[in-house]
């Protein structure tokens, strides 16, 4: 299990295709974000829930990356502990 603490650049619905055709972002149930860590800036996509709906641009979040039964996971969320380095 590895634990990154980074800060939310960008929230985003991202864009979904059905057999080739693009769905409307209202009917969307992911959330995307662009998030900046100390080892550069990554994107993390998502199904949205009531942990990650919560989270905003510029916004502290923890991410947890683990792998179980081979399927590697990303969670993420909010982060109100202190920053040290």
């Amino acid at each position: 299990m590895q634990k990154k603490i980074g800060k939310v650049l960008k929230v985003f619905i991202p864009k979904e295709y059905k057999n080739n055709q693009l769905l409307d972002e209202i009917n969307s149930n992911k959330i995307g974000f662009k998030v900046m860590l100390e080892d550069g800036i990554i994107e993390i996509i998502q199904e949205q829930n009531e942990q990650n709906s919560a989270i905003m641009k510029n916004d502290l979040i923890l991410i947890t990356r683990q792998t179980i039964s081979g399927k590697s996971l990303i969670d993420i969320e909010l982060y109100d502990g202190e920053i040290y380095g």
